[in-house]
């Protein structure tokens, strides 16, 4: 017996396909990015050579994130990122890792490196990154939505009784 697979195909569907070709693009780059690190950490070749900047404000940046350890956290977070990015498990929160990583690099790449030529360039990761992080947050929107509590009110005192409560649960 055959089992045929058919699809509706509007825009909603080519939609989700993009967005899922977009998620699987920043999930493979991420790990790609984090393990290429790690792998000369471990004193094997990278899969690409990590870019140190190429003005004085970029590789002081950068150089400055290597000496104090932080650069090992982001690599790190980028393959924790790519994992759940590629493997579609926890991806909001995958995303909100995403974020500030890719922000930065965004920030390194057009800012610090001056390289505004390359601003919507689809091909260069230094911006791409940033941008389908954004792309697909909005994607994932009903996740962060009761973040976006346009004025939010404060808790109280009560509220406190709430965490005593909800720590007591889980001991």
């Amino acid at each position: 017996m055959s089992k045929q697979i058919s699809y509706d195909w509007n825009l909603g569907t080519i939609v989700k396909i993009l967005l899922t070709c977009g998620r699987l693009y920043l999930g493979g780059w991420m790990l790609v990015s984090g393990t290429s690190y790690w792998l000369t950490q471990l004193g094997l070749p990278p899969v690409f050579p990590q870019p140190v900047g190429n003005s004085p404000l970029s590789s002081q940046m950068l150089v400055t994130m290597i000496e104090v350890g932080l650069f090992d956290i982001v690599k790190t977070l980028e393959i924790v990122c790519g994992l759940m990015l590629i493997f579609n498990r926890f991806v909001p929160l995958g995303l909100v890792i995403a974020m500030p990583i890719s922000a930065v690099v965004w920030y390194n790449a057009i800012i610090l490196n001056g390289r505004t030529d390359r601003l919507f360039n689809p091909t260069y990761m230094g911006v791409m990154c940033f941008y389908l992080s954004i792309i697909l947050m909005f994607a994932y929107l009903r996740f962060y939505a009761p973040l976006l509590t346009w004025k939010a009110k404060m808790g109280g005192l009560g509220d406190v009784k709430k965490l005593v409560d909800a720590a007591k649960s889980e001991a």
